[in-house]
């Protein structure tokens, strides 16, 4: 029986932004690993086809996705609140070019919808494809803000 997630150790709760291409397979071996993952995507119907173990790229068969799902350490949802807590993070959304640039609204995306949830310590990665300097230039805003916000309201 897996651990409820208020039991679960921060170093082994893992937050996963993005369950396409690179963040499922990421999250199935984070799994293996012997992780907690909470695999947030905001694509409701994609997160109801994992939940239903169908895996929407052939990196990761169903029987590796249902096998993740069945042993409670992979949590795939649409909801935010799930990434709080989590002591490592992982932004993995896609990042389309765009007049020969990476489009990296995603990650500012991700980077927003994770930063109120990000606890102090916690390991941020950025594993899209995009520019060096990306995770300065991009995310560090979101989480400068967002934790500046935590201060001025009490949180």
């Amino acid at each position: 029986m897996a651990d409820s997630p208020s039991t679960i150790p921060s170093a082994r709760r893992t937050a996963i932004l993005g369950q396409g291409y690179v963040g499922l397979p990421l999250a199935v071996q984070a799994v293996r690993a012997g992780h907690h993952v909470i695999g947030f995507d905001p694509d409701a119907q994609r997160v109801k086809r994992l939940r239903a173990a169908e895996s929407p790229t052939p990196d990761v068969p169903d029987d590796q996705l249902a096998s993740a799902l069945t042993s409670g350490a992979y949590t795939p949802t649409t909801r935010p609140d799930a990434l709080a807590g989590c002591g490592i993070a992982v932004i993995a959304v896609p990042t389309p070019l765009r007049g020969g640039a990476p489009d990296v609204s995603a990650i500012r995306c991700a980077a927003r919808t994770l930063a109120p949830h990000l606890r102090p310590g916690a390991l941020v990665v950025l594993e899209s494809t995009t520019y060096p300097g990306t995770t300065e230039e991009v995310t560090r805003p979101a989480r400068t803000s967002a934790m500046a916000h935590a201060r001025n309201s009490g949180g």
